[in-house]
């Protein structure tokens, strides 16, 4: 039987990563210990609890040292994700910890807490003279953690005149995505040229020149790139 991850904060990026877990069927649990959020990941159909994770008890409770395989420690400060990397590791030393970092200077900070990998989402490198994109530790973070697999690509994909995807919110599109891929951020030119990442949990109107940015296997990603720039709604008519 295959280890529950735990992810720890109940924020846009985690339910992000939950969404992917669900589709691959791999065992999660998410905590937080906000109520407000972690009521908004169990709308989202997603397992949620809400535990204080500053104390120990509450963690061994949670599965930390027994059937947690591996930790994602997506708290939104780098303080709470250093404090959280400490307690597992001091619990559980053969625990797989990855953490996410807010700030370039906390990142060996979370390696010094017992990290085995840190990411840095809002570092990004230019790809062309408008569309940006992650840096590629965020490809090796989902090849080992989320999707297993190796053929792993990024791409950048701008909605079409006359796709069906103009004039709909970024929601509606997360419900008709089946494909293994995740949703990196957007470039909404009504905000501009610059990628707008996911994680900030905006609900953006999609239009025609829109770009969307999506990492997954090749094959997902063809079959992603194909339901954007179809002109008939998945499932239903044009």
């Amino acid at each position: 039987m295959t280890a529950k991850l735990a992810l720890f904060g109940c924020n846009p990026l985690a339910i992000e990563v939950a969404w992917r877990l669900t589709l691959l069927k791999t065992p999660f649990v998410m905590f937080d210990r906000d109520p407000e959020r972690v009521e908004h990941a169990l709308q989202e159909g997603l397992v949620a609890e809400c535990i204080d994770y500053t104390d120990d008890g509450a963690l061994r409770a949670a599965g930390i040292g027994s059937d947690i395989g591996g930790v994602f420690c997506l708290l939104t400060e780098d303080s709470e994700n250093v404090f959280l990397a400490i307690s597992a590791r001091a619990i559980a030393p053969e625990l797989r910890i990855v953490a996410v970092c807010q700030a370039p200077e906390a990142a060996p900070k979370l390696l010094a807490a017992g990290a085995d990998k840190v990411v840095d989402p809002y570092e990004i490198s230019g790809a062309r003279v408008h569309e940006l994109i992650e840096r590629p530790e965020v490809v090796e973070l989902m090849e080992h953690t989320v999707f297993g697999l190796q053929d792993l690509n990024i791409a950048e994909i701008t909605i079409p005149p006359g796709a069906w995807l103009h004039s709909v919110h970024l929601s509606e599109l997360r419900r008709h995505m089946t494909q293994n891929v995740i949703l990196l951020g957007v470039v909404d030119l009504e905000h501009g040229r610059d990628l707008i990442f996911s994680t900030r949990g905006i609900d953006h109107k999609l239009d025609h020149g829109d770009v969307l940015v999506v990492i997954g296997p090749q094959q997902h990603v063809a079959a992603f790139r194909t339901m954007i720039e179809s002109p008939q709604t998945p499932g239903g008519a044009a």
